[in-house]
């Protein structure tokens, strides 16, 4: 991503409905995690910053992200938190099994090397520690909103699973998220590819009622996920994960 993408996600992840509706779903799915006192808390990439409120009210927050001008951003909105440049899955600035929770939000899907980059995130997390994964969902879905984030996939459950299968963790959780705006996501992947149309900038903010209503729309997930409620379908997955106290 260039420094105009970046820019963009600075100016907007505070209020676009898709960054709000998803730190509520974030929450609530941390909501099932017990962390201790003042645990400490990575973020995995965390571009322009927009997560790191959020989830330092769980704990002791510190990130690293690849990209300086996506730092720049982040460090000018949160100058107290450790931010460091670092890349996955190999240029990482921290020792193995430093944090208690370690959380990759939309990260994997923009990496070449999604494997060793899941052995590297669950490297990270301590014994008896935490993993959280967030990705983009249905690769039948691709269309020019993955191009323009220059994503490399879209995962489906089973690949997901795959993904950290022979890794040192046991999963906890996978669901879906994103189910009730998936319908308009659908329409758009149709329109652009069978169709042909080109609907514009997805990532633009739209008029302030719409915005709203798709924050609220799409933030009322969090009462699902919160309490458990199984869902069949979603734009997104989050998966929960646990690293083992001793190794297999």
């Amino acid at each position: 991503m260039d420094r105009a993408a970046f820019t963009h996600m600075a100016a907007t992840e505070a209020t676009h409905w898709w960054f709000v509706g998803r730190r509520a779903v974030i929450d609530a799915l941390l909501d099932g995690i017990q962390l201790p006192d003042s645990g400490s808390i990575l973020e995995a990439g965390c571009g322009t910053g927009g997560n790191l409120a959020t989830l330092s009210r769980r704990g002791h927050i510190t990130a690293f992200e690849p990209h300086l001008d996506a730092i720049a951003f982040a460090r000018g909105r949160h100058p107290d938190v450790d931010i460091r440049q670092g890349s996955l899955p190999s240029e990482l600035p921290y020792d193995p099994g430093s944090f208690d929770l370690v959380a990759a939000l939309d990260v994997l899907e923009h990496v070449q090397d999604d494997a060793d980059s899941a052995a590297a995130l669950v490297n990270l997390v301590r014994p008896g520690g935490w993993l959280v994964v967030t990705v983009p969902a249905h690769q039948v879905l691709w269309g020019s909103h993955d191009r323009r984030l220059h994503h490399h996939r879209r995962y489906g459950r089973r690949q997901l699973e795959n993904l950290f299968a022979e890794r040192d963790v046991e999963l906890v959780r996978l669901t879906p998220f994103n189910i009730f705006l998936s319908p308009i996501a659908m329409v758009y992947r149709f329109a652009e590819r069978v169709l042909g149309l080109d609907l514009g900038n997805q990532e633009r903010i739209p008029p302030r009622w719409i915005n709203r209503a798709l924050s609220l729309i799409f933030g009322a997930e969090a009462l699902l996920v919160r309490h458990r409620v199984p869902v069949p379908f979603g734009l997104s997955y989050a998966a929960i994960y646990r690293r083992r106290q001793t190794s297999h």
